[in-house]
């Protein structure tokens, strides 16, 4: 089957996205993917991927601006409506993405994949209204996707859908990793001269994350542990790592060889906090659905995150990771030290968890039933 996937941002910063692409080229779907990418997406069947970059002028900061959006509108629907005429399938990855297209999605066979939990959105970036009215794009889509089943439940009731979204989960398509450049190899040789046991936040340093107090508490184990916090820098990463001084930060790793790191870990750390960021639903990060989840227990790295069904469910049914429900230092230090004590067998746990989804079919069932 020929596929188009349409994502309207940098690929590198969705792992999921790029996860999706070598799950279909691997099951022998042709691809061709518009988007921004300004790194090679490493998978495993390149023969079979067509990429078409977009501008990267037209960044974030410049999409605000009403000319500049309207004419990656133009660039975008222009590529669709001539790539399509060789496809069969349009799939788009983001709200964003089905925002930059519009009505033109009505006019193909529509697999709208969202990576968070919205009720509605501007219908021009940087304007509050008037709003985009999106469900309208759901309920006439051919395939709703999101990554977490009571986000599915909550996606239906809001936009009123006849059927409920299909559940693709924030799981990476390999553990395999290619060979990474030198510079990556002298980062990994660093991190492997650790001598402490690293606990690992990878990710944003946005306001649903509540860094502080984890690296209160670890920083109080007396160099047992090491806190390290991966990401793009921010001003909130500089003011963590000022008033914490033994964290140790990792620049931002593109995928999938962010993984390498991922792999060097002993906790992972999800702290979640429920929060309205953007457009995005105040029960977005309550009921989250990390890509972290997989990426950690697919390397049997026990996790610690915060109290959240998104992750307390997984976590106690497949002791896979603690929870912290008060929040105080001494908690999460007590919860790092049972880790410490079980962590053979979460490790083993983490691994039956990652290995009972299998995405492959997941994607197969979706583009084919």
């Amino acid at each position: 089957m020929n596929i188009l996937v349409v994502h309207g941002q940098r690929l590198e910063n969705y792992p999921p996205v790029r996860s999706l692409i070598d799950i279909l080229t691997r099951n022998g779907h042709k691809v061709t993917i518009i988007t921004k990418c300004g790194e090679d997406p490493g998978i495993t069947n390149p023969s079979l991927l067509k990429i078409i970059r977009l501008p990267e002028n037209d960044n974030q900061k410049s999409a605000l601006n009403a000319v500049n959006y309207f004419r990656k509108k133009r660039i975008m629907t222009s590529l669709v409506e001539r790539e399509m005429k060789n496809n069969d399938i349009l799939w788009t990855t983001t709200d964003s993405t089905v925002r930059d297209l519009g009505d033109i999605v009505f006019r193909y066979r529509h697999v709208m994949q969202l990576m968070e939990l919205i009720e509605d959105m501007p219908a021009v970036p940087g304007l509050k209204y008037p709003t985009l009215n999106i469900k309208k794009y759901a309920q006439k889509a051919y395939k709703v996707v999101v990554p977490e089943y009571n986000r599915a439940q909550i996606q239906k009731t809001w936009w009123e859908l006849k059927k409920l979204p299909d559940v693709l989960p924030n799981k990476m398509s390999s553990t395999e990793i290619p060979e990474p450049k030198d510079e990556i190899r002298e980062l990994l040789n660093k991190i492997d001269s650790e001598g402490s046991k690293i606990i690992l936040y990878q990710g944003s340093f946005s306001g649903d994350r509540n860094l502080d107090v984890f690296a209160e508490a670890i920083n109080a184990l007396d160099g047992k542990y090491a806190l390290y916090l991966m990401g793009r820098d921010s001003e909130e990463r500089k003011l963590l790592c000022s008033k914490y001084p033994r964290i140790q930060y990792i620049p931002f790793i593109a995928p999938p060889y962010h993984l390498l790191v991922s792999r060097r870990a002993y906790i992972g750390l999800l702290p979640y906090v429920p929060g309205r960021i953007g457009f995005n639903s105040v029960l977005n990060a309550l009921y989250c659905a990390p890509n972290k989840i997989f990426e950690f227990s697919g390397f049997g790295v026990p996790m610690l995150g915060n109290d959240v069904p998104g992750l307390t469910i997984p976590f106690e049914a497949y002791n896979i990771g603690k929870v912290r429900k008060e929040g105080t230092v001494d908690e999460i230090r007590h919860l790092i030290e049972l880790i410490d004590a079980n962590h053979n067998v979460m490790s083993e746990n983490c691994i039956r968890y990652y290995n009972s989804f299998d995405l492959d079919s997941i994607v197969n069932r979706i583009i084919e039933e």
